[in-house]
């Protein structure tokens, strides 16, 4: 499978997705990385196409609630740092506690485009596009 096709797949899913949709006033998204995983360390990422990985979920609010979903356990708790500037909605967790086993505490950076309806959630670890509804 080429990479790069999954990037670029991800890439004209947001366009397609911009064209047809309008901004709307939200206070909760649900969002998924449903075409790939990136797992980032140090310089070097990694892409993990459709089937090669479980899609970890995102919920986040305009009040600061996060909730990152990934195998065995989710990072749940509130932003430190929210921002809305034009059609993007920010959050910033620092520290966000681990509910499963064998992680630890994350720092968690989420921005969504309300009319594209496409995110970004960054961690040390992740670099994943996603795709988003409002709850």
């Amino acid at each position: 499978m080429n990479y790069k096709l999954s990037v670029f797949t991800v890439s004209v899913l947001a366009v397609l997705v911009g064209c047809t949709s309008q901004p709307t006033p939200s206070a909760e998204w649900s969002c998924r990385n449903i075409l790939t995983e990136i797992a980032c360390s140090g310089t070097d990422c990694t892409l993990a196409p459709v089937g090669e990985f479980t899609p970890m979920e995102l919920t986040f609010d305009t009040d600061g609630g996060m909730l990152l979903c990934a195998y065995s356990g989710c990072w749940n708790g509130s932003a430190v740092e929210i921002s809305t500037a034009g059609n993007y909605f920010s959050v910033v967790g620092l520290a966000m506690p681990w509910s499963g086993t064998d992680a630890a505490p994350a720092d968690i950076s989420a921005t969504i485009n309300m009319k594209t309806m496409v995110a970004v959630v960054l961690t040390d670890d992740y670099a994943h596009p996603m795709i988003c509804e409002i709850s």
